[in-house]
């Protein structure tokens, strides 16, 4: 490149001077001084040569410099700089070079440092972190995921080869740009992974974080495993102890009649409280699987009311249902669906002591950013008791929470029925809710899918 240059700028000026020469001669020829032109021709041509290397030459020196200073820096010499002149445009030319390479220097340092920190995260993370390219290859795992996965070498492989699981494979596939995070548990050499996914839409990559969930799974299965051997433990002798009070009814005096009630009461409540934690573990149990079938909300509202028509009755109440904007059916299981309704209308009556009690079934018009929600079923069910107060609304579905625990006892209340009816819906794919106001009532509200 250099010598190039060199000899173009070499060649035009030797071109000038002998152009400029010949332009001479011609004009010489007519005087007669021929001789003495074609010597001062030659010593010009001779000069101009001369003088015109060396300008070349110091036109070119400062590129050359500068050409070798970029091939430095490409190769990843950032302490490189130039010194181009003392003064002018080639002096300024390398000063802006010298400024490039140390802010390049600056960026690449930080980048460095940046980089090197989210290598000491990821490494230092429990849970394994993978990230899946466009093609399906995992790009970067850390040692967390590789001792999960029980992969030493997984970097550059395929993730379907690396977890050979449906529930895996069919999770990384379901991410993209218009669903970009999605979560899912499965099962892997006897243990339980939860795995979430992220979509990045720059890079096309998908982030995969794996929480190892064996412990916590195993030790809720042993929760549920207690509760089931002890319910079903306690329901012999509590049957034996109900069976015995009743029989006794008969002969005992009217002393002891108020002891014998109160046993009677407090055996029932104790064979409801069983009855309705075998019923919860079962709804918790993995893999718990409901017979879904086309089912008539309406039919199954009319059936659980009459259940409820005497203990209604004697408090002087009249539960109604409000179903001319309903039409349809519901897809559910009926068995399950009438656990709901009985909990939620057993409470109502139970807290109601005057005003009235309604049952609303209707179709959602799916008025929102989802209109996809549009035709599930929609039961209310509305009373007038003494209402809920604020605080106690977010938790008034957990295990065991009660309102009012003295009131409650006296009831006959568990504590479990709301969170029986929480976890049927949600395992419908449906919602609940509930909203209340302390003096004016309570309404619950729950959205199943549509057939």
């Amino acid at each position: 490149m250099k010598r190039y240059i060199l000899l173009r700028l070499f060649a035009i000026q030797l071109a000038i001077v002998v152009v400029l020469l010949l332009v001479g001669l011609v004009a010489a020829h007519g005087t007669g001084r021929g001789g003495l032109v074609w010597s001062a021709a030659v010593f010009a041509i001779v000069a101009a040569a001369v003088v015109s290397y060396l300008i070349a030459r110091g036109t070119v020196r400062p590129i050359s410099e500068l050409t070798a200073a970029f091939r430095q820096l490409s190769a990843g010499d950032f302490d490189v700089r130039v010194m181009l002149g003392r003064r002018g445009r080639v002096r300024q030319l390398g000063d802006d070079f010298n400024a490039m390479v140390f802010s390049t220097k600056t960026l690449v340092d930080e980048l460095r440092q940046q980089r090197e920190a989210l290598n000491a995260i990821v490494g230092s993370m429990q849970e394994g972190l993978a990230v899946v390219d466009s093609s399906g290859r995992l790009v970067l795992t850390n040692a967390s995921f590789r001792r999960l996965v029980g992969e030493s070498k997984a970097d550059g492989r395929y993730y379907w080869e690396v977890i050979r699981e449906p529930d895996f494979v069919e999770l990384v596939r379901s991410v993209t740009g218009d669903n970009p995070t999605a979560v899912r548990e499965f099962e892997l050499t006897s243990r339980v992974f939860a795995c979430s996914a992220n979509y990045l839409p720059a890079a096309r990559q998908v982030v995969l974080t794996l929480h190892d969930n064996s412990e916590v799974t195993r030790s809720a299965q042993m929760k549920r495993d207690f509760v089931q051997n002890v319910s079903h433990e306690l329901r012999t002798p509590l049957t034996a102890i109900k069976g015995f009070a009743e029989t006794m009814e008969a002969t005992v005096d009217d002393g002891n009649r108020p002891y014998l009630d109160t046993i009677i009461r407090n055996t029932d409540r104790l064979v409801s409280l069983v009855q309705d934690l075998l019923t919860l573990s079962e709804l918790e149990e993995r893999g718990t699987e409901l017979q879904l079938e086309d089912v008539d909300p309406k039919e199954v509202v009319e059936q659980m009311l009459k259940l409820f028509d005497k203990a209604a009755h004697d408090k002087g109440l009249t539960p109604k249902l409000s179903a001319s904007a309903w039409t349809g059916t519901a897809r559910a299981d009926r068995f399950k669906l009438e656990q709901v309704f009985t909990n939620l209308l057993d409470n109502a009556i139970k807290y109601t002591e005057k005003g009235e009690i309604e049952v609303t079934l209707r179709r959602d018009s799916g008025v929102g950013p989802d209109a996809s929600e549009a035709g599930r079923a929609v039961i209310e069910v509305r009373d007038t008791g003494p209402g809920i107060a604020p605080e106690h609304l977010p938790r008034i579905f957990e295990r065991f929470y009660v309102v009012d625990k003295g009131r409650s006892r006296q009831l006959g209340g568990t504590g479990l029925g709301l969170s029986i009816v929480k976890h049927i819906v949600l395992l419908h794919g449906g919602e609940v809710s509930v909203r209340s106001t302390p003096g004016v009532g309570t309404t619950f509200r729950v959205t199943l899918p549509a057939s």
